[in-house]
């Protein structure tokens, strides 16, 4: 008898130990809850995406435009940018952003160079008038995004601002 109950502590011992490791090996994997931050943005808070963006290293400033909707103004490289709240309710509640710089139209630009631009960059497009050029990206925040994913935004915004610099603009 008692060697049955030694085997069967052993037993139970054996599994605690294999359930430990995966438990381990499991949390490993699940990102920290300081990676996630406790949740997930949405446009309707643009205070917190605002202080998102300045601990991920970008300058920025929350302001309301005209209609009193939320935008958030920066610079990335040599390029000032705006990041637009919309289909807000009173100025809150919003849920989508549009991140866009504008500049002064190179005059080496054209239909054909602007279209090439954006049939190889798939999140963002250009668009220009005679005295101006455009960058936009469009980004549905709507049921949230994971910092995560939300990081990887603004690194694809950052990447596609600086080819949009060299190779639209002609900045070296």
């Amino acid at each position: 008898m008692l060697n049955r109950a030694s085997t069967f502590l052993a037993s139970l011992a054996a599994a605690a130990l294999a359930a430990s490791s995966f438990s381990t090996a499991a949390a490993q994997q699940t990102p920290s809850a300081e990676r996630v931050r406790g949740g997930m943005f949405d446009a309707s808070d643009p205070a917190g995406i605002a202080r998102f963006m300045e601990k991920t290293g970008y300058r920025v400033e929350l302001r309301a435009d005209t209609k009193g909707d939320p935008v958030i103004t920066g610079r990335i490289s040599r390029s000032d940018y705006v990041i637009q709240f919309y289909e807000c309710e009173q100025g809150v509640t919003c849920n989508s952003v549009q991140f866009m710089s504008q500049a002064t139209k190179p005059a080496s630009l054209t239909g054909e160079s602007a279209n090439a631009f954006n049939a190889r960059w798939r999140y963002v497009r250009i668009t220009f008038d005679a005295a101006q050029v455009k960058l936009q990206m469009d980004v549905n925040l709507d049921a949230g995004v994971t910092s995560d994913n939300f990081e990887d935004t603004l690194d694809i915004w950052r990447q596609l601002l600086e080819i949009y610099e060299r190779d639209i603009l002609g900045f070296k």
